[in-house]
């Protein structure tokens, strides 16, 4: 099937080997000559290469939001495809996303997030086992459909309607993102079979910085959209105790999409640890409500 040009834009902030496999996993997609590939180089440290990837610098403000815009205003074509540098993608990625017909309102296509089975620590078991950024549950949302930006399909032309990504904040930006391209009008829609593979924070102090993250960008949107209301995973915790209690309601999908009692089949000692993460993120997620969204500038 014929496809259009595609932009691929990835935010990068990290070392300059990570970014060597950043620019290893591009040249391994199936493009065109057509097709853009492009790193938004958020903390100066990838090197520039020979071949078809290009790097744009985008100093000043550490954050993800940043470094798409600055990645997205140098495309030239109507998508574009904006991936994670932590994600892993297969060559026929920019396939995938065009094997099914789409409408003219929609402006950005989620595809789904599955995790690296990795079990060498017990936090990346967890995120491994709980796969929180799959995609089914965020599209599904009770307010309206949000969407991870880590694999994510965006009209040029609805990205410019809304101004790309808010800037100055942290955390939250592809939410608020994706719900501000349906408050302008354009469908947020999901394709299951572009699918990429994320690897989950392989310790509990990095996932516990990383759950305060998503706490802060929580409160943040609490904040900007006055009908949203987070729900702390202390409470969605007890929700789900008091389910195995056969009381109220529990905790009804899991990020994957699936029913919380349909995970995999865990052993006691996994479902014993699991519980004790889940206090630890909850704890972690308490102290994130409190903290700032704020992004921080780059020192140079």
């Amino acid at each position: 099937m014929s496809r259009p040009p595609v932009s691929v834009v990835v935010p990068f902030a990290g070392t300059t080997e990570q970014a060597r496999e950043v620019i290893a996993m591009l040249r391994r997609l199936d493009t065109r000559l057509d097709d853009e590939l492009i790193i938004a180089d958020n903390s100066c440290t990838v090197p520039r290469l020979p071949g078809r990837v290009m790097v744009v610098a985008a100093d000043g403000e550490a954050s993800a939001g940043h470094a798409r815009n600055v990645g997205a205003a140098v495309v030239h074509n109507e998508w574009i495809l904006f991936l994670d540098a932590d994600v892993v993608a297969p060559p026929d990625l920019l396939d995938s996303f065009f094997s099914n017909w789409i409408s003219d309102e929609v402006g950005a296509i989620t595809g789904d997030i599955a995790g690296i089975p990795d079990t060498s620590t017990l936090a990346a078991r967890y995120g491994t086992a709980r796969n929180f950024l799959g995609q089914r549950a965020h599209v599904n949302h009770p307010l309206r459909p949000r969407a991870s930006s880590a694999n994510l399909l965006v009209r040029r032309a609805a990205f410019e309607q809304v101004h790309g990504y808010t800037e100055g904040i942290r955390a939250a930006e592809d939410t608020d993102f994706t719900w501000r391209l349906q408050l302008a009008g354009w469908q947020l829609a999901f394709n299951q079979h572009a699918v990429v593979q994320h690897a989950y924070r392989s310790s509990l102090r990095e996932l516990g910085r990383q759950w305060r993250g998503y706490a802060a960008g929580a409160r943040w949107l609490a904040q900007r959209y006055p009908e949203f209301r987070p729900d702390p995973g202390l409470y969605r915790g007890i929700r789900l105790i008091l389910n195995w209690l056969h009381i109220g309601p529990g905790v009804d999908v899991r990020a994957d999409g699936r029913s919380s009692a349909a995970g995999p089949e865990l052993s006691v000692r996994d479902r014993l640890q699991f519980l004790f993460v889940q206090i630890y993120l909850g704890i972690e997620e308490q102290i994130g409500l409190r903290m700032s969204n704020q992004a921080e500038r780059r020192r140079r």
